[in-house]
Formats: C-alpha cells, sequence, structure tokens
C-alpha cells in the first residue's frame, strides 16, 4: 500500500476547504446592476410625486433597493461579498488623491461643455433642500447612493465584465453604462471622467472601498455646496450661463477647460494601472447582455430627450397620434 505525500491533505481536512468562490457572471451583474437602477430611480421618482422631501425620498429608494438587492439577487450580491475587491481594505491617501485629480478633471469638462452650449447650464440636477432634509439629503445623496451605485457599477457590473473579458473592457463599459444612466449631457461630460477614475481606482487599488470613498466625497461636496449656495442665494445656473455666453471668453475658457482636464486624466490613467488578478478573464465569454443593451439605451433616451428639438418632436408625435 502506497503512503499518502506528506503534503496531501487527509480527507476530513480536505472534505472541510470551502470550495473557491465562481465569482460574478457578465450576465448576473448586468441584470443586477440594470434591475436595482431602475428600482432606484422608480422608487424616488414616486416618493417625490407624492411630495416626500428629496433627502427623504432618496433614503426610502436606498432601503428599497437594498432590499431589492437580497430578495432578487442574492446569489449574485454573496459572489461580491466573497470577493477580495469587497474584503479589501481602502488606502485613504490613494481614494483622497484620486479624489482631488478626478474632481478637478470632472468640474474642467462641465465647464468646457457648459462654456459651449451655456443653455445647458439650466439643466444640471441640483442637490437642493433646506431644513432638516439637507441632513437627511447628506446621508442618502452623499453617502448612502454612493454605496449602492458603487456596489452596482464598480462591483457588481464591472467585476463580471472583468471576468469575462478583461480590465479595460470592463472600465469602459462600466464608465460609459454609468455615465449614460445619469440622463443630462451637462452631467455626464463631468459623470464620464469621474466614473473612469472609479474604475481605474478599484482596479489599480484591489478594493471597492476606494470608489465609494471617493463618489461619497464627490456627492457630498454637491450636496453641500448646494445647500451653501441655496442659503446665500446664489444658485441660480442662469448667472453662470450669462457669464459664460461672452464671446470674449467662451474658445480661451473652453479650450483650456479642455485640455487642463485631458491633462489630468491622462496622469491618472497613467497612474492607476490595474494590478494583476487571477479573476481577469477567468470566465472568458460574452458580456454584450440584454440588461446591458437596456442600460445604455435608457440613458441614451433620456439624453436625447434633454434637447429641445428632440422634446419638441416628441410633443409633435404625440398630438398626431393622440
Amino acid at each position: 500500500m502506497t503512503a499518502p505525500h506528506p503534503d496531501t491533505p487527509s480527507w476530513p481536512e480536505a472534505a472541510q476547504t470551502p470550495p473557491p468562490p465562481t465569482g460574478i457572471r457578465a450576465v448576473d451583474g448586468n441584470r443586477a446592476a440594470l434591475s436595482l437602477l431602475i428600482i432606484q430611480n422608480v422608487v424616488s421618482a414616486l416618493l417625490i410625486a407624492v411630495r416626500l422631501p428629496l433627502g427623504t425620498a432618496l433614503l426610502g429608494s436606498f432601503a428599497v433597493v437594498v432590499l431589492a438587492a437580497f430578495m432578487f439577487f442574492r446569489p449574485t450580491v454573496r459572489a461580491l461579498a466573497a470577493d477580495t475587491r469587497w474584503r479589501t481594505p481602502p488606502s485613504w491617501g490613494l481614494a483622497l488623491a484620486a479624489f482631488v485629480l478626478a474632481f478637478l478633471a470632472s468640474r474642467a469638462f462641465v465647464l468646457a461643455y457648459v462654456t459651449f452650449f451655456p443653455s445647458a447650464a439650466d439643466a444640471v440636477p441640483q442637490f437642493l433642500s433646506s431644513g432638516p432634509d439637507v441632513w437627511a439629503l447628506l446621508l442618502a445623496a452623499g453617502i448612502l447612493i454612493p454605496f449602492a451605485e458603487e456596489v452596482a457599477f464598480r462591483g457588481l457590473l464591472m467585476r463580471g465584465h472583468e471576468r469575462a473579458a478583461g480590465f479595460t473592457v470592463a472600465a469602459l463599459t462600466s464608465t460609459f453604462a454609468f455615465s449614460l444612466a445619469h440622463g443630462v449631457p451637462a452631467s455626464i461630460a463631468g459623470i464620464l471622467p469621474l466614473a473612469y477614475v472609479l474604475a481605474r481606482l478599484v482596479q489599480h487599488s484591489g478594493s471597492l472601498w476606494n470608489s465609494v470613498i471617493v463618489h461619497a466625497l464627490n456627492n457630498t461636496l454637491a450636496v453641500g455646496l448646494g445647500a451653501f449656495l441655496l442659503g446665500k442665494e446664489l444658485g441660480d445656473p442662469a448667472q453662470a450661463a450669462e457669464l459664460l455666453s461672452n464671446p470674449a471668453l467662451k474658445l480661451p475658457l473652453a479650450l483650456g477647460a479642455l485640455l487642463f482636464g485631458a491633462v489630468v486624466m491622462v496622469v491618472l490613467h497613467l497612474w492607476l494601472t490595474p494590478k494583476p488578478d487571477p479573476q481577469v478573464r477567468s470566465a472568458p465569454g460574452p458580456w454584450l447582455s440584454l440588461a446591458y443593451v437596456v442600460i445604455v439605451l435608457f440613458g441614451a433616451v433620456a439624453v436625447a430627450l434633454t434637447f429641445p428639438q428632440v422634446g419638441l418632436w416628441v410633443s409633435d408625435l404625440r398630438s398626431a397620434l393622440f
């Protein structure tokens, strides 16, 4: 009888060894991210429609999203919870440095877009509230919603795409879907660079928590600035549009902002190189699912409807049909 090799575990020990996590499939990640995005938008819209304050409505939508995630997408959420991305602690210095650069690039691209299209300043969403609801808005829009969106896009969706198609495809697809989901061209101009930095930051650090920190800082600053401007009565986008429509400033300001933003993004791209990861391309296969197409189409339609010409065409079509 041959003696067992000394490095071979005994039967009870081998039986107790848990199997390695299977990871997130691209199709499952797409489906979960799409569903949670729709739930968040629909629930918050319904709560606002019944005249709940913005902060309270967002808190309610976050609670429903968490409940839906554990009720309908438990296997996918469990796969993310077992992933090293979730269990790796954040690097605060890295996250803060990435936030500062990403914030500068994001605002530079917004400035360039609004300079070329001054009327777009009116369509930029404002995180505005007053009274006690400001604190609910800070909690919801500044912390909880960024957390949920990072789990959905940089967690579920991007991780599935990494396993199917690699780092680059996953960073670009998650960035594109996340940006289009915000629906307003001026917002997309600022969210595109921020979303790409969030994706590269997660891939560089191996921690989903770093993107949560950056996203939360960005939103908290937006909410706090909105509350400050509202209190000072300086939050009128038309004032900014009037200033940016100055012909003498338009071209130099737009080109300068674009150049500055592009240089910052190149620096961030070269700095935040992805670290080796055994899950990348571990499950080669299709990543372009119907759910992902729906995410992109949802955002594209929302963007198109913000243009006045499209709005007039839709109104004419509605009048002709009804």
